[in-house]
């Protein structure tokens, strides 16, 4: 198949959209600015035997999960998803693929009204997905990670664990057969939710001092905002929302649930720090969302409150560098 045959069916997937002037298939997509707005934009790559392997996620989910990872961060600072450009380089494994993977790609879209509007595509020796996402944000009301102010709750949406437990069950051999629980994580470990829906809520009916979505885990992204910040926060294990599949696995591993919880990569949940006075609002939002943890005065850092017994969780994560 020639690259202009595939080029040409991968326009399909272009949905048109008021914002997009011009789409795929010339130099470069044209996108109108609004007034009062700032663009946002990010980048995210997706690649074979780093971020996914073939017997865990097939061709579709590879797509869709590596679109919520883009969109999250576009989520994570209250701001609105406009267009989406990918780029592929694919190997022989993948090329009759690429529609179940731009399939997974645009069911995402499609759930936010969110253009495919170009991207490249290439040979190579393994499949790895580039996607950038384009963005808007009211000025001066970008959601930073470096604003958790001294007395602020943290509190986070959905719940984490399930992505590392379902992991953690495929190292140890465990995910073959039938079984709930390992049914229950493997829904969050292929395909995970970007909280627009909720973000959108919660940015307009309670007051946000900072956010950073959960990509890397709780401990290490946590201590992403705990460093720009230069504060430090707390959270308490008994407070953690937690699945009874990852607590199932816990106790069959014979370990503390709030061990993969915290260490649980590609949740995208949102992590908020929002002032104390803001309690009751939250709980009135009706949304999945649980306070964790405060944060106070003292040395930049994460810790988690387990008992009697004050844990550093900075480290606990995925470090794309860590040797």
């Amino acid at each position: 198949m020639r690259e202009d045959e595939i080029l040409k069916n991968i326009f399909k997937f272009y949905k048109p959209n008021p914002r997009v002037i011009l789409g795929p298939g010339d130099d470069c997509a044209i996108i109108s600015e609004m007034v009062n707005k700032n663009l946002i934009i990010t980048t995210d790559a997706f690649v074979e035997n780093i971020h996914f392997k073939y017997d865990l996620l097939s061709f579709y989910e590879i797509g869709y999960k590596s679109a919520v990872a883009v969109l999250s961060d576009i989520c994570a600072m209250g701001g609105s998803p406009i267009a989406i450009l990918v780029s592929l380089n694919i190997n022989q494994k993948s090329i009759n693929k690429i529609d179940e993977i731009y399939k997974g790609i645009s069911d995402v879209c499609d759930k936010f009204c969110i253009s495919i509007v170009g991207g490249n595509i290439e040979k190579y020796d393994r499949l790895e997905l580039h996607l950038t996402a384009i963005g808007e944000v009211k000025r001066e009301k970008a959601l930073l990670r470096s604003n958790a102010k001294i007395g602020d709750l943290i509190a986070i949406t959905g719940d984490i664990g399930r992505s590392r437990g379902y992991f953690i069950a495929y190292e140890k051999n465990l995910i073959s057969g039938v079984k709930w629980w390992i049914n229950e994580m493997r829904e969050k470990f292929a395909r995970p939710i970007v909280r627009f829906e909720e973000m959108n809520k919660i940015i307009n009916n309670i007051n946000v001092n900072a956010c950073i979505d959960i990509s890397d885990g709780l401990g290490i992204d946590g201590y992403r905002m705990a460093q720009l910040s230069e504060v430090q926060i707390i959270i308490y294990a008994n407070k953690l929302p937690i699945k009874d599949s990852v607590k199932f696995l816990s106790k069959k591993l014979e370990i503390k649930d709030w061990f993969i919880a915290v260490e649980s990569g590609e949740e995208y949940e949102l992590l908020l720090s929002i002032p104390r006075e803001e309690e009751e609002k939250i709980t009135k939002l009706n949304l999945p969302i649980t306070i964790i943890g405060e944060v106070i005065e003292d040395k930049p850092g994460i810790y988690i409150i387990d008992g009697d017994l004050k844990i550093d969780i900075s480290k606990r994560g995925y470090d794309a560098f860590a040797i």
